[in-house]
């Protein structure tokens, strides 16, 4: 007889699988939160897609030298040494500013064949800019080997950033935004300064990618020369920490060869810098701080103020970064090893003490390569850059306290801390919208009386004159919160007016422009004054169209020749020439044609005489005029005089003066000279004369641009090669 089976009961039937709940991996967390704040970012960032068409910030310069490097590809020209006549009284504006983030728009104009307007270009390379600004920062912490969730809150924080007044120049989005600053290249550089830093840990530290490390850091340096200066300075501090299992000399020699990499690369623009040094301006019309940074007392009442991080909210991110400082010393007692921990420490606390500025450290600032010249203010870049992952420090944290008790508590309270920093700049992009929205109406509004108004300024060829900036009334003959001159600007129509770019030396004289005194106009060749309509226009304008309410007038401009007499000579250099020329232009040898020559170089004629470049002008000597201009032309960066001297004289070229423009005279070249207030020279004798002035550029720029990026091709297959195994 066969056994029976035992009963079948609950205690020993198995329970059927339950699948367990899915867990969310702290990566696919991390990735999901920087998904969340891209979306939520390209909301925000969306309208300045269509706000850019009409700028009123910073941005009205950088659109005018991109288009003027698509004219210069045009034409043949050198798009990285092509002059740019609207630019105070001109200026070869890319031998001495970076030139990368606008030739990145260029290449994708013609790569798509010039289908897509290069306005639209621009303003998507703007909005891509501050829209990946996140991700940059998640890439960055996490080349820095951060946790996920520490990647993901400084996404989260990089874009929360609010500063006093707007802004300082700093990372936050009023330094990129229609409404803000028109920061373009700062807005493109901070990407690849944080994966320098990133790629830089493990390349200084463990000498991997050395030479990617040194291209980003050299690319840098392209989009803008300060934060390459922030990158290598920053990559020096790196390799001067301690870390265990890497001699310091193997540091320092890992450092060499990323600085190597990134001099090679952007050696053809370091050249020109230091090549026209001694001919740029360093303006005294910009507020002191620039240079020397705000000081300490400042800066700290702004950081324990919340002010730095947190204008116009509560104190969050100021807090945040508080409690990063706090835990990153814990940390550093607890493990004195911690090294990733003592480089945020260390850059954070170094760029803020640089950031002090010039009135704590004085001339010790040589000792990291902080010149003079050098804008202080901007370095409050490397400081926020570290602030935030501090602060992304101290957010992680509180994740990991808070999510042990409940991830739906973590979530709470990570809504609660986000909501004044989230609410603030729902603010800002809301102002940013309307404000950039209503300009964009009244500027269409009024677009056929500004063409007629622009046609009006071509037609007389010459400069235009629509007031100054600074205070002028210029700065209020606005079409919404765009000035008049913008339009100018953006059009290459030269003009008198607000100096967008100041490295051109006669930019401060322009300033000093009086539009009551018909002899500036003739000095600076303005010939057409376009004026809202008011009363008061002085007798010698001559009205000649109104549209709407604009009315263009002919000016007394005289071309851009000129016959003159250098009746002497005086030792100048760069800051000495606004002194100079400032008494010559109020004096009465400017409207006697009497002009001094300015010896910049020591090789003025021996047969003038030499005046002492602090004293007052003697009267002007009394003589019948040098001479006259019988025409004029111009083409693509060369224009063209015939004139009569009646003695040997000198025929003044209305445009800054620049070794790079070379002067024929009858068909032979002839060596120019610096005339008063900043002026190209050029001699002439006694008799009819056919005069041409053309700028060439240097075209072995671009050759050597060729050479560096072969070079570092090189120093990678090299690197690769030492790396492999034997």
């Amino acid at each position: 007889m066969k056994p029976k089976p035992p009963r079948r009961t609950e205690k020993n039937v198995p329970a059927p699988a339950v699948p367990s709940a899915p867990v969310l991996s702290e990566r696919a967390l991390s990735r999901l939160i920087l998904a969340a704040v891209l979306l939520v970012t390209a909301i925000g960032l969306w309208p300045d897609l269509s706000l850019s068409r009409v700028d009123q910030s910073d941005n009205v310069y950088h659109f005018a030298i991109l288009d003027g490097m698509v004219h210069a590809i045009e034409h043949g020209a050198n798009p990285i040494d092509f002059w740019a006549p609207e630019i105070t009284f001109g200026s070869p504006i890319f031998r001495t500013y970076q030139p990368l983030a606008h030739a990145l728009v260029a290449a994708a104009y013609f790569a798509l064949g010039k289908s897509v307007s290069l306005v639209t270009l621009f303003a998507w390379a703007r909005f891509l800019a501050m829209w990946l600004l996140p991700l940059s920062f998640y890439a960055a912490a996490s080349l820095l080997e951060l946790t996920p969730l520490a990647c993901a809150a400084a996404a989260l924080l990089a874009p929360m950033i609010s500063t006093l007044g707007g802004g300082l120049f700093g990372l936050e989005y009023r330094s990129y935004l229609w409404i803000g600053f028109g920061l373009y290249p700062q807005s493109v550089a901070v990407h690849t300064l944080l994966l320098a830093i990133g790629f830089g840990w493990q390349a200084v530290r463990a000498g991997r990618r050395r030479t990617l490390t040194g291209a980003l850091l050299g690319l840098t340096a392209l989009l803008h020369f300060i934060y390459g200066y922030i990158g290598a300075v920053t990559l020096c501090l790196l390799a001067l920490l301690p870390c265990k299992g890497s001699r310091l000399i193997a540091r320092v020699a890992r450092t060499a060869w990323i600085g190597a990499t990134a001099f090679v690369l952007a050696l053809f623009q370091l050249i020109p810098l230091l090549r026209d040094s001694a001919i740029l301006n360093r303006s005294r019309l910009e507020p002191a701080v620039k240079y020397d940074s705000y000081g300490p007392a400042d800066i700290l009442k702004w950081l324990f103020t919340g002010d730095l991080f947190d204008y116009l909210r509560l104190p969050v991110l100021t807090l945040l970064f508080a409690a990063g400082i706090a835990l990153a010393v814990w940390r550093i007692r607890r493990n004195r090893e911690d090294y990733r921990t003592v480089f945020l420490l260390g850059g954070t606390l170094f760029w803020l003490l640089v950031f002090f500025g010039r009135s704590l450290w004085g001339p010790l600032l040589y000792l990291i390569g902080v010149t003079p010249d050098l804008q202080l203010h901007r370095v409050i870049g490397g400081f926020q850059i570290f602030a935030v992952l501090l602060a992304a420090l101290a957010l992680e944290a509180l994740w990991r306290a808070l999510g042990k008790r409940s991830a739906g508590l973590a979530a709470a309270a990570t809504l609660l801390l986000l909501f004044p920093m989230v609410r603030e700049r729902a603010v800002l992009f809301g102002d940013n919208a309307a404000q950039g929205a209503q300009n964009l109406a009244l500027w269409d509004a009024n677009q056929p009386n500004v063409d007629a108004m622009l046609a009006a300024a071509r037609r007389n060829s010459g400069r235009a004159y629509a007031g100054l900036g600074a205070g002028h009334w210029g700065s209020n003959f606005k079409i919404g919160a765009t000035p008049f001159y913008a339009a100018l600007y953006v059009h290459h129509i030269p003009a008198v007016s607000f100096i967008y770019s100041n490295l051109a030396l006669p930019s401060d004289i322009m300033m000093r422009f009086d539009d009551r005194n018909p002899d500036h106009y003739r000095l600076f060749n303005v010939r057409t004054a376009i004026t809202p309509d008011l009363p008061g226009t002085p007798p010698f304008l001559t009205p000649r169209e109104q549209a709407g309410g604009f009315r263009a007038f002919d000016a007394p401009g005289s071309g851009y020749f000129e016959v003159v007499d250098a009746a002497a000579a005086v030792p100048t250099n760069r800051h000495t020439f606004y002194d100079i020329n400032d008494r010559w232009l109020h004096s009465d040898w400017m409207p006697r044609h009497r002009h001094l020559l300015l010896d910049f170089f020591g090789d003025a004629p021996a047969s003038l005489p030499r005046f002492d470049p602090a004293a007052a002008l003697p009267p002007a000597p009394d003589t019948p005029p040098a001479g006259t201009v019988t025409a004029e032309r111009e083409s693509y960066q060369q224009y063209e005089a015939d004139l009569t001297a009646a003695r040997p004289a000198w025929a003044l070229f209305k445009m800054t003066w620049h070794q790079n423009w070379h002067a024929t005279v009858d068909g032979h070249p002839v060596k120019t000279a610096m005339l008063s207030p900043g002026f190209l020279g050029v001699p002439v004798t006694a008799g009819t004369h056919h005069v041409v002035c053309r700028y060439q550029g240097d075209n072995w720029r671009l050759w050597l641009a060729l050479a560096g990026a072969l070079a570092v091709a090189g120093m990678a297959v090299a690197e690769r090669r030492i790396a492999a195994p034997a």
